[in-house]
């Protein structure tokens, strides 16, 4: 192979090399408040608490959207897919590092609505902290997991204010 070709691949290379991607910022949310039941939906006001989100995120210009595929889940991130006219991308809950790794692959801000087991379970698996767990009456605390520069994740737990 003449040193022509080698010079050519090795830039063609260095140029197809993907970039390691990684989001920015990744809000974690347990679901609003459910009805009784198998299964159940939001309450009145865990839809007004759903609709709250959108003031909580409104700020970027678009969101990747995660839900589990449960009714209150998926509730709890309708108003948030339709604000920025997205489809919810649903994950398995028992399966959280398989969604660990598919939310790593993300760029920008990555919003994920799941349970009050499973939403402290995911900042720490994120972030590598401990996390203390989640009450099952908590509706008003999530976490927001921000990346560093040196490519960790820190987690603040923060409260709706609503």
């Amino acid at each position: 192979m003449n040193a022509h070709i080698k010079t050519l691949l090795i830039a063609l290379l260095l140029i197809c090399q993907p970039a390691f991607s990684v989001p920015e910022q990744v809000y974690l949310f347990r679901h609003s408040e459910k009805q009784t039941g198998e299964n159940p939906f939001l309450t009145a006001q865990g839809q007004a608490r759903a609709e709250h989100l959108v003031s909580l995120v409104n700020t970027y210009p678009n969101i990747t959207l995660f839900s589990s595929n449960y009714n209150r889940t998926l509730n709890t991130a309708a108003p948030l897919a339709a604000y920025y006219n997205i489809k919810v991308i649903t994950y398995d809950a028992a399966d959280l590092m398989t969604l660990k790794k598919q939310l790593l692959a993300q760029n920008g801000v990555v919003v994920v609505i799941g349970h009050s087991n499973t939403t402290p379970q995911l900042a720490s698996l994120l972030s590598n902290q401990a996390i203390e767990s989640m009450d099952e009456s908590q509706y008003g605390h999530y976490y927001l997991v921000s990346k560093l520069e040196n490519n960790s994740y820190e987690v603040k737990t923060l409260t709706m204010g609503f």
